[in-house]
């Protein structure tokens, strides 16, 4: 086609190749040889099949951001387990190997960190802005992260960034609940055990999962996996950073051995000698900041898990009764942090309803 201004007269019409030639087999060797000087793409190779322990032709099953983290982290992906289909190693696996340290290659097996594959360059959109340099005022210090909390720091940026984050808070009356704790120490005295207020929550967190499920979820690469067993990930402090024991199949556990698993794992934890299967697995979490004192906290989410909840202070104030009375309660608010992706708000808000309301009639976590 040719676009003509007004006065202008169109070009002579130049024949094509197939009409020059006039049969196929002409107009056919014009459009190879066209053809043939045009690079011919290099023949995708196909994937080798996988071995029982993850590894392909001695390659390692892992996608590129797992052989990005580990490049940069100096860690010998030989030493770490792979938890995905077919013993694949997944973020996750990584994750976990970072945190306990037990997958760190040797400074002289370190190798120099080759070019980055086209595939796994980020968009210049999507990358975070870099920190800002220090300023060295006098009086300040910079002290330098540990690797524990440089991971730390990467997933909760990765959580709030890609996770669609939302929250339901429930206020709860914990009178009868408190009741109950007081009267099971008391028997439970003899044995040298006592049941927190942390263990309750637990408890009910994962009782009131049964007709939830979407509360007790991942978020995986090929669709939300649905978990029948509540494995309960706490948020345990320690001085660098924090790290999430998982008490496993807590729903069918009693009170007292949740108390029991949790003390233990606690202060296994803060002393460094959890191993890696403890810390791994969980599918919801539960952070507790009561006893700072806190009111009301926003968590965010331990991926691939759906939810997490926040658990504040118990504080005592006045509440209406059934009769329009004010009368001295003592409330504890909980927030549940859910990836909308996997669960909508009225989800969030039923289950959290139920939440509050066994422990508000604690009787059924014991029966």
């Amino acid at each position: 086609a040719v676009i003509l201004g007004e006065g202008e007269e169109a070009p002579a019409r130049q024949e094509s190749a197939a009409e020059a030639g006039g049969d196929g087999e002409d107009s056919g060797g014009a459009t190879a040889t066209a053809t043939e000087t045009e690079e011919a793409p290099a023949e995708e190779p196909a994937a080798p099949s996988p071995g029982a322990d993850g590894r392909a032709n001695g390659n390692f099953r892992a996608s590129p951001i797992v052989r990005r983290i580990a490049r940069e982290n100096d860690l010998d992906l030989s030493r770490v387990g792979g938890s995905g289909p077919h013993g694949r190693i997944v973020e996750r696996d990584v994750r976990a190997a970072l945190e306990s340290g037990t997958a760190q290659r040797p400074a002289e097996e370190a190798p120099a960190a080759p070019e980055a594959a086209p595939q796994e360059a980020a968009p210049a959109a999507s990358q975070a802005a870099p920190a800002p340099q220090p300023t060295r005022e006098a009086g300040t210090e910079v002290r330098e992260m540990t690797r524990m909390r440089r991971v730390i720091a990467e997933r909760m940026q990765q959580s709030k960034q890609e996770v669609p984050h939302f929250y339901a808070t429930v206020e709860v009356r914990m009178d009868e609940a408190l009741a109950l704790r007081k009267q099971l120490n008391g028997a439970l005295e003899a044995q040298g055990q006592k049941l927190s207020v942390n263990d309750f929550v637990m408890k009910a967190i994962a009782v009131a999962i049964k007709g939830h499920q979407n509360m007790n979820a991942l978020y995986t690469s090929e669709g939300i996996e649905l978990h029948g067993t509540v494995n309960m990930a706490m948020a345990v402090a320690l001085e660098d950073g924090l790290i999430t024991p998982v008490i496993k199949d807590c729903a069918r556990k009693t009170l007292s051995a949740i108390s029991q698993e949790s003390k233990d794992l606690a202060g296994r934890a803060r002393d460094g000698k959890l191993q890696p299967d403890e810390y791994q697995g969980g599918t919801i979490t539960v952070s507790n900041m009561g006893m700072f004192g806190v009111e009301s906290f926003s968590a965010i989410i331990n991926q691939p898990q759906a939810a997490i909840i926040a658990v504040s202070s118990i504080i005592k104030r006045p509440v209406y009764d059934e009769n329009d009375e004010l009368v001295p309660a003592s409330t504890m608010k909980l927030t549940l942090s859910a990836d909308h992706r996997i669960a909508n708000g009225a989800e969030g808000a039923q289950y959290m309803a139920e939440v509050q309301r066994l422990l508000e009639e604690p009787m059924l976590l014991v029966v």
